[in-house]
C-alpha cells in the first residue's frame, strides 16, 4: 500500500483584491463627506478580529468621488457594504441613500426614487 503524504505548507495565493465604492451622486450634492467616510472605514475595518489593525494588508483611499479598498488578504465585499450602511445610518443618510452593487467589485451609492412613488399613488 503506497503511503500518501500531504504537503505541510500550502502555496499561498497572491491576493490583490480591489473594491470601489462610487459616491459620485452624494458627493456632488455635498451630502457626503468623503474624507470622513474614509476615516470611518479605516477605524472600523477588522483585520484578524481587531479594529485599527490594517497595516499594509488593507489600504483605504479616496480617489476623486470614489473610495478604493485594496487588500492583500481575504476580504469580503459584503463586509464593505455592511460598514457603508452602518456609516449612512450614523450620519442619518440611510433614509435617502442606498448601496447598490454596480458590478463584481463596485458598489454605488444612489438616492431612493421618492418622486416616482408619490406620482404612482395619485
Amino acid at each position: 500500500m503506497p503511503i500518501l503524504r500531504r504537503k505541510d505548507q500550502q502555496k499561498a495565493k497572491n491576493l490583490n483584491l480591489r473594491f470601489v465604492i462610487d459616491c459620485t451622486e452624494p458627493k456632488e450634492d455635498k451630502v457626503l463627506n468623503l474624507d470622513e467616510f474614509v476615516s470611518y472605514l479605516q477605524s472600523r475595518i477588522k483585520v484578524q478580529g481587531k479594529t485599527g489593525n490594517l497595516g499594509n494588508d488593507v489600504i483605504v483611499t479616496a480617489e476623486q468621488e470614489k473610495v478604493v479598498v485594496t487588500s492583500t488578504i481575504p476580504f469580503s465585499k459584503r463586509y464593505l457594504k455592511y460598514l457603508t450602511k452602518k456609516y449612512l445610518k450614523q450620519e442619518t443618510l440611510r433614509e435617502y441613500l442606498y448601496v447598490h452593487s454596480h458590478d463584481k467589485a463596485t458598489y454605488q451609492l444612489k438616492y431612493f426614487n421618492v418622486g416616482q412613488d408619490e406620482e404612482e399613488q395619485k
